[in-house]
């Protein structure tokens, strides 16, 4: 059985939803997209229709989320900053959807892989500052983690352990 060695105020502020956890009114670009993602002009184009439902009728949107294919995809896809692909997509970097979102009070979400950590130390590092920077930089309010875009190698767990509870220090 293993033990817990963190205190009981630090397990409280790292822990997950529960049912004690609001609400929080959801976009999921999967109604535009699959795992070719989405783009820059697609989702402020997006992110301008909330604005004017924000303007018209009053309507929030607390968190933006996109679908799988916007950073990580299928059949253990995970792209970086950097990638040819998600330069493609989002040629100025998230920055400008961020700031979009922002201005209507909404935060961003990702759907991605739970690995990504690739085969050496250097690479795990990576991935959870990648990761982190999300959280930290972008303040991305959401992070949906499953296998759709590939499994977690089990020797990995203690890369995503980390990546996670780094990520919750901000969001």
């Amino acid at each position: 059985k293993r033990r817990h060695t963190m205190s009981k105020e630090k397990i409280a502020k790292l822990a997950g939803a529960d049912e004690k956890t609001p609400s929080k009114a959801e976009y999921f670009s999967w109604i535009n997209n699959t795992n070719e993602g989405s783009t820059e002009k697609q989702t402020l184009i997006n992110l301008d229709y909330f604005a004017y439902m924000k303007q018209k009728y009053n309507m929030r949107l607390d968190i933006y989320a996109w679908d799988a294919g916007n950073l990580d995809g299928a059949e253990c896809t995970y792209e970086t900053f950097d990638s040819p692909k998600i330069k493609a997509q989002y040629p100025n970097g998230y920055g400008p959807v961020v700031d979009a979102a922002r201005a209507i009070g909404a935060r961003l979400g990702v759907w991605g892989g739970a690995d990504g950590f690739g085969d050496t130390e250097e690479s795990a590092r990576a991935r959870i500052e990648q990761m982190v920077s999300l959280a930290r930089d972008y303040h991305f309010a959401l992070f949906k983690f499953d296998a759709v875009c590939g499994p977690l190698k089990p020797e990995h767990d203690k890369y995503f352990i980390e990546m996670m509870t780094r990520c919750r220090e901000y969001s």
